[in-house]
């Protein structure tokens, strides 16, 4: 659904906050905290589902991409956004639909670069995004935090406090946002040196979070290119293969290379368009990563421009969302494809407090693609490497950052009023966390005994 779409439908947005808040004190009235925190079970064989996800990617990185899944139940978890969007679904909701993420787990965060070379702290994975319940989001990164808690082998104890605390951040971050105005909520800019004072941190997560600024503000093209790529043998600049994770290929997108480019520099802002234009691409390589995208058909171009320096896009594509993949019944096409590149893109300039210049899109002529600059100032938090003191204070600080984004839609008002300030809302939310994630291990035990037996 695109945002023109949201507009029109059932929910009138020229009502007041104080309208859309009442309303949404009446969906609780019909949904109460109890029913929302309630996991009722989905009878769903999990491997079939996967197994059509599986379909949709290339054979030959499916060997890798399940012993990524297989590391742990987080690493699985992530992995399997089909089961867990269709198992909500089919969960008692709150009806109150908004802009999400769609895959919000603790490990879809991130630092990033603004246009204006401002470090940012924002959502960073937008393949799921679209309009749906704004709880999807919040028990998607509930049960990833207890997962990932899990994995790092933090005590039970600690994680049943810390679930409901995660939950009172994004509580306490909508009540905040609606103390500002209209332009204020679409100005937020989740800097990273204003999180800092935010959040108040200890010295020990200051040093961590500063160790983590320093590395990303050496990542930039350049030093891409210094790590991905060598010479052939005439001399010519070229990415190194690593194959299966990185190789040439000769397929549909590399051999139309530059009318795709051409068709991408159309989607993207004016000015950004005319930089371009001073760039021609030297090399593109099939570039795998990640896990829930891992086996997608993902490149980086290489582009150098008329002085000799360089820029690096990485290309994606963009397929329907894991649930209706995983509920499709005919082959993928550009058909079905066709808008989803525009719906990722939109839904992150939507949802990001600031975004990539260079986020754009095109149709091939078999698959749909979405482009983006790659490694510009990003970086991401080791989750293995997080005492529980960092790890307590990240997993609330993600929560915070997922209602910022998730303010930016007119029915945010409604969330307010649904979750108002009470703390029977933190409990509800963290006891489904807890159910669900026993669904997880089920679904984890089930996947290793069919497909690493």
């Amino acid at each position: 659904m695109t945002p023109a779409a949201f507009s029109t439908g059932r929910v009138q947005v020229n009502k007041t906050i104080a309208e859309l808040r009442q309303l949404g004190k009446q969906a609780r009235a019909k949904v109460p905290y109890e029913v929302l925190g309630t996991y009722q079970p989905v009878k769903r064989n999990s491997n079939h589902m996967m197994d059509k996800i599986r379909k949709l990617l290339i054979p030959e990185l499916l060997p890798e991409r399940t012993q990524r899944m297989g590391a742990s139940a987080f690493s699985f978890f992530r992995g399997t956004a089909e089961l867990m969007e269709a198992d909500l679904n089919q969960q008692p909701s709150s009806t109150i639909s908004t802009f999400i993420c769609g895959d919000a787990h603790i490990g879809n965060f991130g630092f990033y670069a603004s246009a204006e070379r401002r470090l940012l702290f924002d959502l960073n994975d937008f393949d799921e995004a679209g309009i749906n319940p704004w709880e999807w989001d919040l028990k998607r990164l509930l049960v990833s935090v207890l997962l990932a808690g899990q994995a790092n082998g933090f005590k039970e104890k600690k994680l049943r406090q810390l679930l409901p605390k995660v939950a009172e951040s994004y509580r306490k971050s909508i009540k905040q946002m609606f103390e500002q105005t209209t332009l204020s909520r679409f100005y937020p800019l989740n800097e990273v040196s204003k999180l800092v004072t935010a959040s108040a941190l200890d010295e020990d997560s200051s040093n961590l979070l500063t160790a983590i600024v320093n590395r990303a503000n050496k990542r930039d093209s350049e030093q891409v290119v210094r790590k991905f790529t060598t010479l052939d043998v005439r001399g010519n600049l070229c990415f190194r293969e690593n194959a299966p994770r990185t190789t040439h290929v000769d397929d549909d997108f590399t051999s139309n290379v530059d009318a795709y480019f051409a068709a991408y520099r159309q989607t993207v802002r004016p000015d950004v368009n005319l930089l371009l234009s001073q760039y021609h691409i030297t090399d593109v390589v099939r570039h795998s990563v990640g896990v829930g995208s891992f086996g997608s058909r993902c490149y980086l171009i290489l582009l150098t421009s008329i002085d000799g320096s360089h820029l690096v896009l990485q290309v994606k594509e963009a397929l329907p969302t894991r649930r209706q993949g995983s509920q499709l019944a005919t082959d993928v096409t550009v058909a079905l494809e066709q808008t989803e590149g525009q719906r990722i893109v939109d839904c992150q300039k939507i949802l990001q407090s600031s975004s990539d210049p260079f986020l754009g899109y095109f149709a091939g002529r078999k698959q749909s693609f979405y482009v983006r600059q790659f490694r510009d100032m990003k970086e991401s938090i080791d989750l293995t490497q997080l005492d529980w003191d960092q790890f307590k204070t990240y997993a609330q600080t993600c929560a915070w950052t997922l209602a910022i984004a998730h303010c930016q839609s007119p029915t945010a008002a409604m969330i307010r009023g649904y979750i108002g300030s009470n703390k029977e809302f933190d409990v509800a939310i963290a006891s489904f966390a807890w159910a669900y994630a026993e669904q997880v291990q089920k679904d984890y035990a089930a996947f290793v005994a069919y497909r690493l037996a």
